[in-house]
């Protein structure tokens, strides 16, 4: 049943998104500060990073919850409803409750501009500013908050954690992070607090040095955590200092979701020598359930859908369909939004293109297919623009034609949200 209500508060939350990106903590500060400061009651295990945030913030509270933790985990974009960036012990925010904090915190955001003359707080600062008051309400035992985009000036960076997470650093958001390693790197720094651990996945030189801080030790996840692919598609044999664990069958697949879970395996000893409790690894990483990444949709053709929209994540994409499914012909059905390195990105799976079709996404920031065509072109790539539904049916019937053969949708994170309301699933 639709709530028009909610919908249409939804809707002017995500308006705010007109206002831009405002770099500074003054008006989350103050605007927590109204709200009682919910976010200093938390437990927060903060996550930063290129790619691999959120599916490392996914293997940390599946892995806290089989532990008997009440978790929280804050993570966008959304893939289809705004209510699954808030979760507690995985469940999306009920609708009612969703409606109670976009008008709380909506109130004291505007409260706090009329009184003391702050900007208006963006979508990002009130989306935050409610993950950390409904988990406060809550009385979530561990709280997985996972960044917007940056790190230093980023919303949810007004917290003290018990360990940051940084994973994989590349070239993205240049146009608010700098478009060298270097200044990237260094934005997502600003989540390390002093005495406070601090957990990375394996960087290039460049961004290491700009994570280090005087006298806050990095432990990297390549030198603590050993994370080997022992059968397919994804059982793993897992190793650390201090634990041998039995071979467990990962959900996600590609060598990037290894990477992945070295940096989750690290950051849980850590937290478990904190917490003082065992990790149940095995239960939490073999139900992990993380829509999106390498994601099979049929299996009659093979449909996957994979949310990479940057070159690095399309180098990983492009690296597990070769893992899974080698010599097969790989038709793609592709969709972006315009702040993304699209040619790049094209760049990266053109080896592998044997067919392509561009389609719109029709949202915010979205590209007609027109433009996605043009773009392949420029990365010599031949897309067809189609409609979304077009596009799907023409790409299982190429699929079916011929055995060995399967179709990736990829380009954005928004691809399963398009695909649902056009019907493919």
């Amino acid at each position: 049943m639709e709530n028009k209500p909610l919908d249409d508060a939804v809707k002017a939350l995500f308006a705010r998104t007109a206002h831009g990106i405002k770099p500074g903590l003054e008006t989350i500060t103050g605007l927590l500060q109204a709200l009682g400061n919910p976010h200093q009651q938390l437990a927060v295990v903060h996550v930063a990073g290129t790619n691999g945030k959120g599916s490392v913030c996914a293997m940390l509270e599946s892995v806290l919850r089989a532990s008997g933790f009440k978790t929280g985990l804050y993570t966008s974009p959304h893939l289809v409803e705004f209510s699954e960036r808030f979760r507690i012990n995985g469940i999306p925010i009920p609708e009612k409750k969703l409606a109670h904090y976009i008008e709380t915190v909506g109130a004291a955001s505007s409260s706090l501009e009329e009184k003391s003359g702050v900007r208006p707080a963006t979508f990002f600062e009130i989306s935050t500013a409610m993950a950390y008051q409904y988990f406060a309400d809550e009385d979530v035992d561990i709280a997985i908050i996972e960044t917007g985009m940056g790190g230093r000036w980023d919303a949810t960076n007004v917290i003290i954690p018990l360990v940051s997470v940084i994973t994989h650093i590349d070239i993205d958001h240049t146009n608010f992070l700098g478009d060298r390693i270097e200044q990237i790197a260094g934005e997502k720094a600003g989540i390390i607090k002093p005495g406070r651990p601090v957990v990375s996945a394996p960087q290039s030189a460049a961004a290491m040095a700009e994570l280090r801080k005087p006298g806050v030790p990095i432990i990297e996840s390549s030198e603590s955590v050993s994370v080997a692919k022992v059968g397919a598609p994804q059982k793993l044999k897992i190793e650390t200092h201090s634990r041998n664990l039995p071979p467990i069958d990962l959900p996600l697949l590609g060598a990037c979701q290894r990477e992945n879970c070295a940096v989750a395996v690290a950051t849980l000893e850590i937290l478990s020598d904190m917490l003082d409790f065992e990790p149940e690894f095995k239960k939490g990483l073999e139900s992990l359930a993380w829509g999106a990444r390498f994601q099979r949709l049929e299996e009659k053709p093979v449909m996957v859908l994979d949310g990479a929209h940057n070159p690095s994540a399309a180098r990983a994409l492009a690296k597990t369909l070769k893992e899974n499914y080698p010599g097969d012909q790989v038709g793609f059905i592709l969709g972006f939004l315009d702040d993304k390195d699209t040619v790049e990105f094209l760049r990266e799976i053109k080896p592998l293109a044997a067919k392509a079709w561009a389609i719109p996404i029709n949202a915010a920031r979205g590209t007609p297919a027109e433009h996605v065509a043009a773009q392949a072109a420029a990365a010599g790539i031949d897309a067809i623009p189609e409609s979304v539904s077009n596009a799907w049916e023409s790409a299982r019937a190429w699929a079916a034609e011929e055995p060995n053969r399967l179709v990736c949708i990829a380009g954005s994170l928004h691809l399963k949200q398009v695909l649902q309301e056009n019907g493919c699933i």
